[in-house]
């Protein structure tokens, strides 16, 4: 399938998985566009992808910046929702309603507002991909809030696969990759984390933001 000339808009496109994405589509000659929340930010991805794409502010919490957005765009061939959120992590017993609250705001119900603010111009036969986790498919001790927030988003894309078709709807289940999300953690101890979940994958290693952007 050519991508050439298609216009995309990559929510989150401006770091990890999401500018690995842009990247990709921009050098397949798409009409690229990223849609963060910093200039600052988007200006760092705008040099990454060497000028082939357009940045756009948007605060997809906010269903006035999305509106906007779709008045400035007109019209898209494809949708990625990539976008991360306030994640929470942690035992059950010591996630608050509130953090799971702002987890759910931050990721499910962007994806949402974004799509029902897209979909007047996303082409009827286009496509949606959106990114999730594998805490949605995997039961791992310390992601309920991930696992609650991801899953309900792999739910959602079922149950529009078939309400929204032709348009196609897909979701992008990565495990461990090494993306900025990580940055914070002290150097030896992201080392020792991604080393040790290599050694217990099949295929001997994790993810890349570039493996993510081929999938999608």
């Amino acid at each position: 399938m050519s991508l050439s000339q298609q216009r995309i808009l990559i929510l989150g496109g401006s770091n990890g998985m999401g500018l690995a994405t842009a990247q990709r589509v921009a050098r397949a000659s798409a009409e690229v566009f990223i849609a963060g929340r910093t200039q600052a930010r988007l200006d760092v991805a705008l040099d990454a992808i060497a000028g082939r794409a357009e940045g756009l502010i948007v605060d997809f919490t906010d269903p006035a910046s999305l509106a906007s957005a779709a008045e400035r765009l007109g019209r898209i061939d494809h949708l990625v929702l990539a976008a991360s959120s306030n994640a929470a992590w942690g035992p059950f017993g010591e996630i608050s309603a509130d953090t799971l609250r702002r987890a759910l705001e931050g990721k499910l119900l962007g994806y949402w507002q974004t799509l029902q603010a897209m979909l007047p111009i996303l082409r009827r036969d286009g496509s949606v991909a959106m990114l999730t986790g594998a805490a949605s498919r995997t039961a791992m001790p310390g992601t309920s809030g991930l696992a609650a927030v991801n899953g309900a988003i792999t739910q959602m894309a079922m149950t529009l696969a078939k309400e929204l078709a032709p348009l196609r709807v897909n979701v992008v289940s990565p495990g461990l990759v090494d993306t900025p999300a990580y940055d914070g953690m002290p150097e030896e101890a992201k080392r020792g984390m991604f080393e040790s979940a290599a050694r217990n994958l099949p295929v001997g290693c994790t993810g890349t933001s570039e493996d993510v952007a081929a999938a999608v």
